[in-house]
């Protein structure tokens, strides 16, 4: 009957392990979500980053365009009173001296 006992406790020992392996298991099972998650935050961060650094190139495309646009705005007008300074100065320079007007200004009295 000693053996009966014995074997019986040792029946009834894996029944009291079970609780605690299925706390192990538990944390363990915590602890590779947790890991996965981690994994996962690590990838949208750099994602995030990927598209922080796209993001910076798009604006500073931007900014370039509207620079260039505003330069192109304030150049054609000067460009076109050089151009029309030019052109007076070559018909100035194509007419005759005899043809130059002359303004005289009379002194009131």
């Amino acid at each position: 009957m000693a053996n009966d006992t014995n074997g019986a406790a040792l029946a009834n020992a894996p029944a009291a392990i079970s609780p605690t392996t299925a706390l192990f298991q538990k944390a363990h099972a915590k602890l590779v979500t947790l890991q996965r998650v981690d994994e996962q935050l690590t990838g949208l961060f750099d994602q995030r980053r990927k598209l922080q650094d796209e993001l910076r190139e798009v604006q500073a495309q931007i900014n370039d365009e509207f620079e260039r646009v505003i330069r192109d705005s304030q150049e054609s007008p000067t460009a076109r009173l050089a151009g029309q300074f030019n052109d007076q100065a070559k018909i100035r320079r194509v007419s005759p001296a005899k043809d130059a007007i002359r303004l005289e200004v009379a002194q009131a009295g």
